[in-house]
């Protein structure tokens, strides 16, 4: 099983089916980063009652996301404090992710000023960038997933698991990586047969 990007997956398969290492190598993909915030809950006046917000493009921020993390997973932050995480870059803002660090921080906390009304300035910052994470589903991926499942057909013994095949979030994936182990379990059944 391969559970990798497809670029990388297409590399490791090159000598194997060139034409399945170039259909997965050409499955685009965009660069995030994260900006993990932590604050004092006192100094937030948003009530946080929910688990984050998508920040519609019309707006023009540097924040795309903001997830409430504190709130959606419990202990992530001590009694009386929040940790929030905000998404830049992608695909549609590639010049936010070219920023260097200092800007981005800045960006992400005047946003988070002006949209949840931060009092003070945070506890802590920590910025991650992920170059070439996010796969791109573009018209005709459907399509094209279908055509790298057909040929896989021919390469028994091979499975692949990620976000640039049938969804970008983590159940998705979790979902792949248990349907590759299915898959490679029941070929394994059959040839024990």
């Amino acid at each position: 099983m391969l559970g990798t990007s497809s670029y990388a997956a297409g590399a490791l398969l090159r000598d194997v089916d060139q034409d399945l290492a170039s259909e997965l190598e050409s499955i685009q993909y965009s660069s995030t980063a994260t900006v993990n915030v932590a604050l004092r809950r006192a100094d937030v006046a948003h009530p946080l009652d929910g688990f984050g917000f998508v920040t519609p493009a019309v707006e023009r921020r540097a924040i795309l996301a903001c997830s409430f993390s504190s709130i959606k997973f419990a202990e992530r932050a001590p009694a009386g404090h929040v940790l929030l995480r905000a998404f830049i870059g992608g695909a549609l803002q590639p010049e936010m992710f070219a920023r260097d660090d200092a800007d981005i921080t800045n960006a992400v906390i005047k946003d988070l000023r002006d949209l949840l009304g931060l009092r003070h300035q945070p506890l802590f910052t920590h910025l991650e960038r992920w170059p070439r994470s996010m796969a791109q589903y573009h018209v005709g991926h459907l399509a094209k997933i279908a055509g790298i499942r057909e040929r896989m057909s021919c390469l028994p013994g091979l499975a692949l698991a990620g976000n640039a095949y049938a969804g970008a979030g983590i159940p998705d994936c979790i979902r792949s990586g248990q349907q590759a182990i299915e898959k490679l379990r029941t070929q394994e059944f059959r040839e024990a047969l």
